[in-house]
C-alpha cells in the first residue's frame, strides 16, 4: 500500500475514533444505555486497533521513530494519556465530576495530538 493512500487511513481512522469517542461522550453525559451496549464497548477497540496499526505501517513506510522525531514522541505520550483519561470519562470515573473533568482533558489532548500530527511540532498545540 502506498504511503499517501495509507496516510488517507490513518487520517480517516482518526477522525474516526474522534467522533465514535464524542458520541460515547455525550451518550455519558446523557446517561443513555447504549455506552454499555456491546457494539459500542467493542467497535472503537477495533478502529483503534487499525489506527494504531496504520501509524505503525507508516512510521516503518517512512523510516521515522519516536526517539528521532520529538513531535511523535509527543503525540505516543499524548495518545498514551488520551486513552487514560477516555477511560476514566467513560466508564473508571468514580462520580459525574470526575467522569466530566477526564472528559474535558481527554478533549484537549485531542485537539493536542491532532494539531501536533498536522503541524510535525510538539508544541503545535500549545502556542
Amino acid at each position: 500500500m502506498s504511503w499517501p493512500l495509507l496516510k488517507q487511513l490513518h487520517v480517516a481512522l482518526a477522525v474516526l475514533t474522534a467522533l465514535s469517542f464524542c458520541m460515547r461522550a455525550g451518550w455519558m453525559l446523557s446517561g443513555s444505555s447504549l455506552l454499555h451496549a456491546r457494539w459500542t464497548r467493542r467497535l472503537p477497540h477495533v478502529v483503534d486497533t487499525l489506527l494504531l496499526a496504520t501509524g505503525i505501517a507508516l512510521a516503518i513506510e517512512l523510516s521515522i521513530s519516536p526517539l528521532a522525531h520529538p513531535w511523535l514522541a509527543a503525540k505516543l505520550l499524548a495518545v498514551g494519556a488520551y486513552v487514560i483519561l477516555g477511560s476514566v470519562a467513560l466508564k473508571r470515573g468514580r462520580s459525574q465530576r470526575a467522569r466530566v473533568t477526564a472528559l474535558l482533558l481527554s478533549l484537549l489532548l485531542l485537539a493536542y495530538i491532532f494539531s501536533v500530527a498536522l503541524h510535525h511540532d510538539p508544541w503545535a498545540g500549545l502556542s
